[in-house]
């Protein structure tokens, strides 16, 4: 019998995680996924981007990556009962039997350029981060972070406010301006594949920095939880967020 593609982790582990999460803005999952099948998705990956010429790749639900190791993270029992568990543990509430919106990104490139600094909340409470390949010099595409700046909104309009003040231009220049400045402090985030990264996509306003463009940032993100996935006005009005 094959070993599991994420381990079964224990409930300390896991209240760990979630109490960095509360603390530090993030919590991580040490040498969680096995460097083999890393190395095969990182082969992946890498086809897929040198496909397009060395820029931009996003893949979007489980059809795209069928049949890699992110296919079976998605339905992994111990992966889907860590992040329930999180959940859990930090909301106080049952995490919901419910798939992942799943997205994997690879920046490289000029167009990866373009999806630096965009700072934005996600639609879901928890987000899980897998990174697949990071740069090892120059700029390294590092995840920074406001975290839990808000708490779970209890409408969908009062979250499509929040994600009104900041996605616009004005905001958006400030918060570029301040971070490349250094006059806002923010949680910086610097990943090494093997581990998980949790934290509250939600309650955080995050963004990745640029990468060099001769180098490959590429990885892939499990949402998880959209508190507001019932409303009626969301089905009317919404487009999932951007992505880290």
């Amino acid at each position: 019998m094959s070993e599991p593609v994420f381990p079964d982790l224990p409930d300390s582990v896991l209240a760990r995680i979630v109490g960095d999460m509360h603390r530090n803005g993030f919590g991580v999952a040490y040498d969680s996924i096995d460097p083999a099948r890393l190395a095969v998705l990182q082969d992946f990956v890498a086809g897929k981007i040198a496909a397009v010429g060395g820029e931009y790749v996003a893949l979007t639900g489980p059809g795209a990556v069928s049949g890699t190791m992110l296919e079976a993270l998605s339905l992994s029992p111990e992966f889907n009962r860590a992040c329930r568990t999180i959940y859990r543990m930090g909301t106080g509430r049952v995490g919901p039997d419910v798939p992942f919106y799943q997205v994997l990104r690879g920046l490289s490139g000029k167009t990866g350029e373009k999806h630096a600094y965009f700072f934005h909340y996600d639609s879901y409470v928890i987000t899980a981060l897998v990174p697949i390949l990071m740069p090892s010099v120059g700029k390294a595409g590092d995840l920074i972070m406001f975290p839990n700046l808000r708490g779970i909104r209890k409408t969908y309009l009062a979250n499509l406010l929040d994600k009104v003040l900041l996605d616009n231009r004005l905001t958006q220049i400030v918060l570029r301006r301040g971070a490349t400045s250094g006059r806002l402090r923010f949680t910086r985030v610097r990943m090494k594949p093997g581990n998980v990264y949790f934290f509250w996509g939600y309650r955080s306003v995050h963004a990745n920095e640029p990468c060099d463009r001769d180098q490959i940032r590429a990885t892939a993100l499990f949402h998880y939880a959209n508190p507001h996935a019932d409303s009626g006005v969301r089905r009317l009005t919404s487009r999932e967020a951007p992505v880290d």
